[in-house]
Order: structure tokens, then C-alpha cells, then sequence
């Protein structure tokens, strides 16, 4: 973790180029086009948005398991910055929410989130 940091990378950025190198893999074995995305909890959650946020067309669905509605739940909640590191990227907040990052996916997002 001190490396990423050094080297001026956050965290979110770095697993969603890791879930998106992934899923491209994913797609050249298969032959076919899209990949099928299901996450759990919220630190996949938010991990998955970003990746299809930043690379539309890589996910034909994302399934959303236990997520949350809004990262509003991060300073609402007793949610400590160590047990979700990646959550707690700076001007993540300000700038998206579930909402606006599901929009920006640009793929169908099928949430089971009570």
C-alpha cells in the first residue's frame, strides 16, 4: 500500500484497471463481446462502477449484490477508513455517487440491494 501511494496512484484506480484487464482477458478467451459483472458488498461495488464508468462496452450487465445506494452511507455509517481503504478516495464524493457512476456505466445494472 505505501508504493501506491508513493507512486501518486489511488487505490480505486488501480483495482478497477486490474477488474478491467480482467474482464478484456475475459472477452479475447471467450470470443465473445461483454462480460457479465457480479459484485458483493460495496467495495466491489463501487470497484465495478468505476470500471465500467471509465471503459463503457466491457460489461453487458453488472449485478450488484449488497451494495449501497449511495456513498453518502461512508460518512454516515460506522464505516472506518481501514476496512474499506479504496472507498475513501479523495473527492470521490463530491464529484460521483452510485447514482451518477451507474449512469456513466453506461451498461444495465441490476441491483439486489435491499
Amino acid at each position: 500500500m505505501l508504493v501506491l501511494s508513493a507512486l501518486g496512484e489511488r487505490a480505486l484506480g488501480v483495482q478497477a484497471a486490474q477488474l478491467l484487464a480482467a474482464a478484456r482477458w475475459m472477452e479475447k478467451l471467450s470470443g465473445q463481446r461483454g462480460v457479465r459483472l457480479e459484485t458483493s458488498g460495496m467495495r466491489t461495488q463501487v470497484i465495478g462502477l468505476t470500471a465500467a464508468a471509465l471503459q463503457a462496452g466491457v460489461f453487458r450487465e453488472i449485478v450488484v449484490r449488497d451494495g449501497m445506494p449511495s456513498l453518502g452511507r461512508l460518512l454516515d455509517g460506522p464505516v472506518e477508513a481501514r476496512t474499506a481503504p479504496e472507498l475513501f478516495c479523495l473527492d470521490l464524493y463530491r464529484q460521483f455517487d452510485i447514482d451518477s457512476l451507474t449512469k456513466l456505466a453506461a451498461t444495465r445494472v441490476i441491483s439486489t440491494t435491499p
